[in-house]
């Protein structure tokens, strides 16, 4: 195995990445290029280079938000969790105590904004790895305050 680059990914990234599971729910989310090819590498069985972390709590957000019936849950369940969690270079990362005192730490403009989004920041922040998002409220707050070392949207 080679040095592999770790990239945390968030909700709207990983909801555009599926979007064929969550259209027209998902409209409007659009991930870039980059972002998609680093997603990808890391599901892709040929590639060890690149350690996607999804914080459990994007699962969460997933499960409130999009998945409003069986059918969608048993298609996201089949269609990408069973990808990601069967990828050895995708992990699942629980909340961990170095992210919750990173939460405490964020201010500004995500000081209110959702939990799942904050908790996600506060890993990025924590791992000290890109973030993959689309969220432009996350975007101006790194481009504000820089805590995280790249934004790829």
């Amino acid at each position: 195995m080679t040095d592999q680059k770790r990239y945390v990914c968030d909700t709207c990234s990983l909801i555009s990445y599926f979007d064929t599971i969550f259209e027209p729910l998902g409209a409007g989310i659009s991930l870039s290029n980059s972002a998609r090819a680093i997603i990808d590498e890391a599901i892709s069985p040929t590639f060890d280079n690149i350690k996607l972390s999804i914080p459990s709590v994007v699962f969460f957000e997933i499960f409130d938000k999009w998945l409003l019936t069986e059918e969608n849950t048993r298609k996201f369940f089949y269609d990408a969790f069973s990808k990601l969690r069967n990828s050895p270079n995708v992990e699942i990362k629980p909340i961990e105590r170095g992210v919750m005192e990173k939460l405490v730490t964020i201010e500004d403009e995500l000081f209110r904004h959702e939990i799942y989004d904050k908790i996600v920041v506060a890993s990025a922040i924590e791992l000290e790895c890109p973030l993959l998002t689309t969220d432009t409220i996350i975007i101006e707050y790194n481009k504000k305050r820089g805590r995280i070392p790249k934004i790829l949207s």
